[in-house]
């Protein structure tokens, strides 16, 4: 027993099948041969009809629209008003081409669509940047942190004395510290100094001890404030004003 195989294609509108018959047959969109297309579009419509299936009313419209324009080619114009078969093919074909542009995109979006549902996107989080340094307030904890790391933040300013061929001994007091610091701050009547300041180029490491003795009386006492301006970077010693 030999059977066939019947392919029912799924056209949205009339336009999508006039494009797909105007595809299959490699025909110009701009040079239609309006009879070919007219018999195999009705052709469509009758098999559809046989097999029972329900077409719509806009397919019948434009099959109407056909017969019009190939009626047209083959009769003359009885009235000088009415529209060529140019005139109506014209018209026929500027529905085709948007047709096919709108088509065209919507496929596009229909595939965007398709792989944008695999995607989560963030929503963009605005950053402001920032133009100016802004100063961080040190506490004594924090200055009692940055103690621990001071000896590498200022190896390529400080040099410790070598006491490999004598012995000496450094004596400092947090008295003289203060006073030095003080001393400092009256030069040039200053308002804030840098902690690589406070000492020569070349020190011991007690003296760095006693300085952040002083440093710490002098903020106990309300004389100073300590800044950095930012994490990590040198600390600022500034002089409390009375208001």
């Amino acid at each position: 027993m030999s059977g066939y195989a019947v392919s029912l294609e799924k056209f949205e509108g009339p336009l999508d099948l006039l494009i797909h018959l105007i595809q299959k047959n490699k025909i110009d969109i701009y040079d239609i041969p309006i009879a070919e297309i007219t018999n195999q579009y009705l052709a469509h419509i009758d098999k559809w009809r046989e097999l029972d299936m329900e077409v719509a009313s806009e397919f019948i419209v434009m099959a109407a629209k056909l017969l019009e324009i190939k009626s047209q080619m083959l009769l003359p114009r009885s009235k000088p008003e009415e529209e060529s078969e140019e005139d109506l093919k014209e018209k026929l074909v500027k529905q085709l081409i948007e047709y096919k542009i709108f088509k065209n995109i919507s496929d596009y979006l229909e595939k965007r669509e398709a792989v944008e549902l695999g995607v989560v996107y963030k929503d963009p989080e605005y950053i402001p940047e920032i133009t100016t340094a802004t100063e961080i307030e040190l506490s004594p904890e924090d200055l009692e942190k940055t103690f621990a790391r001071i000896f590498s933040f200022y190896n390529d300013d400080i040099t410790f004395k070598d006491y490999s061929q004598e012995i000496v001994r450094e004596v400092y007091t947090v008295e003289e510290k203060i006073a030095f610091i003080n001393a400092q701050f009256e030069t040039g009547h200053r308002q804030e100094l840098h902690f690589s300041e406070l000492f020569y180029r070349r020190v011991g490491r007690s003296e760095v001890v006693v300085t952040f003795m002083a440093i710490l009386e002098m903020y106990k006492i309300n004389a100073v404030r300590l800044y950095q301006d930012r994490v990590f970077q040198e600390i600022i010693i500034k002089r409390k004003v009375e208001e």
